[in-house]
């Protein structure tokens, strides 16, 4: 049973949970997490190690990993996250081919590549440039969900041109939210 002095002003459960969804002052998280019985304690470490450090990654083998065990959701948002590490750290992190399987992904990778080394005012790494463009437009995220028409328009006007001259299409947007 919970005690009212838990709620708050002797009110009961029922009424103290109406003000926390409301967002009254009077309904404390403390008390929210002591009614539940829960904590905010961590309770796993925190994650140490180059798999983990977005700098220190290795982009190569992760997405070889993601791509044969077909995880194209993840891969896809891995994409993002290769884009902004790149420009975090000042240069492309992939300065070698990862050489995926599936010339789709090598597309995609080659193209984020140059992106990432255009925005930076660097060369592109040499291995980007013996990727040739898809034969037919491909978008990512259809690897894993249906794409409605006008999503795939602003996709299409929304691409850089280093990924849409290899006929892969991400919205920029979409590779600045890792």
């Amino acid at each position: 049973m919970v005690s009212a002095g838990l709620c708050g002003h002797g009110r009961g459960v029922t009424e103290f949970l109406i003000d926390l969804e409301a967002g009254h002052d009077r309904a404390e998280l403390g008390k929210t997490l002591a009614v539940l019985g829960l904590s905010l304690a961590a309770t796993d470490p925190i994650p140490r190690g180059s798999g983990h450090d977005p700098a220190r990654r290795d982009y190569a083998a992760t997405f070889t990993r993601l791509i044969a065990e077909r995880d194209f959701e993840f891969a896809i948002k891995m994409l993002a996250g290769y884009a902004t590490a790149s420009l975090t750290a000042g240069a492309p992190l992939l300065q070698r081919s990862p050489r995926p399987k599936d010339p789709h992904w090598s597309a995609a990778l080659a193209g984020i590549t140059n992106y990432t080394a255009h925005r930076l005012g660097q060369p592109a790494p040499s291995w980007t440039r013996r990727i040739k463009p898809l034969d037919a437009a491909w978008m990512p995220a259809e690897s894993y969900r249906s794409i409605r028409t006008p999503m795939k328009e602003l996709t299409r006007a929304e691409t850089p041109p280093e990924l849409a001259a290899l006929n892969v299409f991400i919205r920029e947007r979409s590779l600045a939210t890792a």
